[in-house]
């Protein structure tokens, strides 16, 4: 809904200057229950329009974690590939695409865990691998195409020999 309606850039420009309908907009997009947009109005009531900028950072906050993004990392600013604006719905597709692909999770599991849920359990995923598996570090480097002594050719022929010997 904010990336259809705005767009990622104009709902942070939104909620750096206080933006009335942008976080509006955030806040019914992050809750069905009324009470929130209750709560929006009353603390304008009360404080007037200057409090939207004192939400601003728990508003970033819940936008970034709504597409599974740490707020509070350096990386956390909007991506760009190939010229491109990052928008929601590539982070979306990137995160079902997780849900679904990576972890073999149900769409209905996926679409019902939260972003950060994913990224965790992808993480989770990505470490158990590594445990099982190893990494590329872990492995010394092997090029198939490099010169073999025939020092080398022999011991290993020598080898393969006393092997097949003890095998009959």
């Amino acid at each position: 809904m904010l990336q259809n309606k705005h767009g990622l850039a104009k709902v942070v420009r939104g909620i750096d200057d206080g933006d009335f309908n942008v976080v509006l907009d955030i806040v019914t997009a992050a809750t069905d229950d009324p009470a929130a947009y209750g709560i929006l109005v009353n603390r304008i009531d009360e404080r007037g329009y200057y409090c939207l900028f004192e939400l601003a950072d728990e508003l970033t906050r819940l936008v970034a974690a709504s597409f599974g993004i740490d707020a509070d990392a350096e990386h956390a600013k909007p991506r760009k590939q190939a010229d491109k604006e990052f928008t929601i719905e590539e982070s979306l597709e990137q995160l079902f695409e997780i849900g679904t692909g990576w972890l073999g999770w149900s769409p209905a599991d996926t679409w019902a865990a939260t972003p950060a849920e994913i990224i965790v359990a992808q993480r989770g995923l990505v470490a158990k691998l590594k445990a099982i598996h190893g990494t590329a570090e872990d492995k010394p480097e092997y090029d198939p195409l490099e010169a073999v002594s025939p020092a080398e050719v022999a011991r290993g022929i020598a080898t393969l020999r006393a092997l097949s010997v003890g095998a009959q």
